[in-house]
């Protein structure tokens, strides 16, 4: 019995951790609250991606989150998912104006 054929292996692709780096912004360029900050960050949380979170430029929000996915493009997805499921329920408990999300970059981090 031959053992060592291509149909033996995993054909999925192995997934690694990834550092997915956002920018969020409010539409009308005014600061999130420190309020704001800690919930979004909570709630991120809760979705297991590790965020960081600290202020950029003109009011915007930088967003850091570590999570496993197989490749960029999932790791971008899955990210950006969270950072906009999160700041929805945030920007409606605080009454904001709407708010944009920007990619910014994602590498591989270490497992």
């Amino acid at each position: 019995m031959n053992l060592s054929g291509p149909h033996l292996y995993n054909q999925e692709e192995m997934v690694k951790t990834w550092v997915v780096r956002l920018e969020l912004a409010r539409d009308d360029d005014a600061s999130l609250s420190d309020e704001g900050v800690r919930a979004l960050t909570d709630l991120l949380a809760e979705h297991h991606v590790k965020p960081v979170l600290s202020r950029g430029d003109s009011g915007t929000i930088l967003v850091q989150m570590t999570l496993d996915a197989r490749d960029k493009m999932a790791a971008r997805s899955a990210a950006e998912r969270a950072l906009r499921d999160g700041a929805n329920t945030v920007w409606s408990a605080l009454g904001l104006p709407p708010f944009t999300i920007a990619f910014v970059d994602a590498t591989e981090g270490p497992r």
